[in-house]
């Protein structure tokens, strides 16, 4: 009864803690505790992002962070970037009594369509679903290790995702947000990915930390989320502060990265960032965000995409081709084939121009709908 009742009080602790990036939807610019605090300037970078959302004046910065407000978190990075590029589906394995559960789940799909842009929809592998699956074998008592054979019947609760996050899980849970990334920087054909990603679950990739066989820092190191030092201390419970560093990196690489890929000379990046533009921009479009569509679309070309009987689909049975403008070469245009079983098929040129209002660096100023 008395651990019972000390378990009680700490997860209580947590979740008052947890408000200040589960709360209301009024980000803070700053808090009275983080005034003159080492991770300030990251804080209030957050907040100012909404990324950070806080109902009070405190932020508790040297408070662990959890689980699950952790993985909350990683989607709202995601969507301050690049908006979400998939519609949430219900995870029947993720305790439906947490909270921010539907953020979670919104972060799954977004991640396995991000992931199967990159393959170009061949590999079976989901990011998402092993980044909670490998969470529970933590939870568990287990290493995060691949087991002779998989718990079929395996379920996050919601007092597994408010324990605090550590510094290994940290790593393995970034580790599964950066497998995109990580699959575009290997020369291995799509079928190949499960296999690949495997090998990081077998533990047999070597350790570049002094103080871990675990190999999920290792496969990140490359990102630059965790700092140079080659000492990790991974059974450490990560701060709140801590990981508003981490989440700060990780934000500023993917600014870099989808603008990089979309005004590269890279084809075939361009060619996968307008996919996820498309997604990005159809969905907004499709939800009435007027604020995300107003990134998206001159006002010409949203009466034009309007007036279409129906909305591109762009989730299956399309293939894109880009190329500069001959007109003007600091254009990009796209050309987007569509099968479609209710509209059969039809193809669509998208004319995207530099824009420095956009989180992708681009903006769509005409499309060209052709039916065949």
């Amino acid at each position: 009864m008395f651990f019972k009742r000390i378990l009680f009080c700490f997860l209580m602790v947590l979740l008052v803690a947890q408000s200040a990036f589960t709360g209301s939807a009024s980000a803070q610019s700053s808090f009275n505790d983080t005034r003159g605090h080492w991770a300030q300037d990251d804080i209030e970078y957050l907040a100012s992002l909404g990324i950070i959302k806080g109902n009070g004046s405190q932020f508790h910065p040297d408070k662990p962070i959890s689980r699950g407000e952790a993985i909350a978190m990683l989607n709202r990075v995601f969507e301050s970037v690049y908006g979400p590029i998939a519609k949430p589906e219900r995870k029947n394995n993720l305790d439906y009594r947490y909270g921010p559960r539907w953020e979670i789940e919104q972060l799954l799909t977004n991640l396995r369509a991000m992931y199967r842009v990159e393959t170009n929809g061949v590999s079976d592998y989901d990011p998402g679903d092993r980044m909670l699956y490998y969470l529970f074998l933590a939870d568990s008592g287990k290493l995060m290790r691949k087991q002779e054979k998989d718990n079929p019947d395996w379920w996050l609760s919601a007092t597994a995702l408010q324990r605090p996050l550590t510094r290994e899980e940290a790593s393995m849970v970034l580790f599964h947000m950066m497998a995109p990334q990580k699959f575009r920087g290997i020369n291995i054909k799509p079928e190949d990915a499960k296999s690949y990603f495997t090998s990081f679950y077998e533990w047999k990739q070597d350790s570049y930390y002094r103080d871990t066989y675990s190999p999920y820092a290792t496969g990140i190191n490359e990102f630059g989320l965790f700092g140079k030092s080659d000492v990790f201390d991974p059974y450490a419970v990560m701060t709140r502060a801590q990981y508003a560093v981490v989440l700060t990196r990780l934000h500023n690489y993917y600014e870099r990265d989808v603008v990089q890929s979309f005004t590269g000379l890279n084809n075939t990046r361009q060619v996968k960032a307008a996919n996820v533009f498309l997604r990005a921009a159809s969905l907004a479009y499709e939800n009435n965000n007027q604020a995300a569509v107003s990134k998206y679309f001159e006002p010409s070309v949203l009466k034009k995409w309007s007036s279409f009987p129906f909305i591109p689909k762009h989730t299956e049975h399309v293939s894109f081709t880009a190329k500069l403008d001959e007109s003007n070469n600091k254009n990009l245009l796209v050309l987007g084939q569509y099968k479609d079983n209710a509209n059969g098929f039809y193809q669509i040129e998208y004319v995207f121009a530099a824009d420095e209002y956009s989180p992708f660096g681009r903006k769509l100023i005409n499309i060209i709908y052709t039916a065949k």
